[in-house]
């Protein structure tokens, strides 16, 4: 089975949640991949949080990644 995976690089200003989703429906994905920076609970509620909105807002499916635990990193 081969899998065809495709992506694009742009750069563009405003809003990343907004763009993100913007260009996602102008190019006609099939998914968001995104990353997570872990800011806790408190700090996501003040700041808000661009894969939150992402999820909130996307007409595709978002896929969210988390970066490796620091502390299990450690013991590793």
């Amino acid at each position: 089975m081969s899998l065809q995976v495709g992506g694009k690089v742009k750069s563009v200003g405003g809003n990343p949640g907004e763009v993100v989703c913007r260009i996602a429906k102008e190019e006609g994905a099939s998914i968001i991949v995104t990353g997570t920076r872990g800011m806790g609970k408190l700090r996501r509620t003040f700041l808000g949080s661009i894969s939150d909105y992402i999820i909130h807002h996307s007409h595709v499916p978002v896929l969210v990644c988390r970066h490796k635990d620091k502390q299990a990193e450690h013991h590793e």
